[in-house]
């Protein structure tokens, strides 16, 4: 279905849809090398803790040397801060085939594009050396704004920040929390399926949208 109103930009969240992650901290550590009797030791009442140092450390209120003083803490100091520095590295796998040259099309097409994620300083740094970020034109996320998805704020403040209105704005998540926020702030959202084709997926949103990509 085409919409009545054609976007003039595309935005994309980044895990998930520019790029595979590992979604669960069990991942990540057993990636970084840590055996499975380890991880089936961590408690709720830790495993909640580094929730919530992790959505600080997202919000921008922790740098990084910072942030894995607070995680090593939450942990209960089971793991060393070389391997929670080895996990958190281990979240991101490797950017989606195709991403970038979909992006490009969207560009070509004459839509400006974004991204909005939550994320932070340290897979910030590393995102930005990713091909697809030379085809996004307006790079903002949760550690750079002080905000995260799913909440309100953090759509209007990219609103303010690229003088997009609402409805001429599609958006693009693998979550389909952070894509309902966004349609109750007047945008027009689409979830990505993160285990399939996302670049075909993008191109496929953004022609239902009205850009001839």
């Amino acid at each position: 279905m085409t919409s009545r109103h054609p976007v003039r930009l595309v935005c994309v969240d980044l895990g998930g849809v520019v790029v595979r992650i590992r979604r669960t901290l069990s991942e990540a550590l057993h990636a970084a090398g840590v055996p499975g009797y380890l991880l089936e030791g961590i408690s709720e009442a830790e495993m909640a803790a580094y929730r919530a140092t992790a959505a600080a450390h997202q919000r921008g209120e922790h740098a990084w040397e910072s942030w894995i003083e607070h995680a090593h803490g939450a942990l209960g100091g089971r793991f060393d801060r070389d391997t929670l520095a080895r996990a958190h590295d281990a979240v991101l796998v490797g950017e989606y085939p195709g991403v970038a040259r979909a992006l490009g099309a969207v560009r070509s097409a004459g839509a400006a594009t974004a991204c909005l994620s939550n994320t932070n300083d340290r897979h910030w740094d590393a995102l930005l050396e990713l091909p697809s970020f030379g085809e996004i034109e307006h790079r903002h996320a949760s550690h750079l704004l002080g905000l995260e998805k799913p909440g309100h704020e953090i759509y209007r403040a990219f609103e303010r920040a690229t003088g997009v209105a609402e409805h001429e704005i599609l958006f693009l998540d693998d979550l389909e929390e952070n894509c309902a926020a966004a349609r109750a702030c007047g945008w027009n959202a689409v979830r990505i399926d993160h285990e399939r084709d996302t670049a075909t997926q993008i191109v496929a949103a953004a022609r239902a949208h009205g850009v001839a990509c």
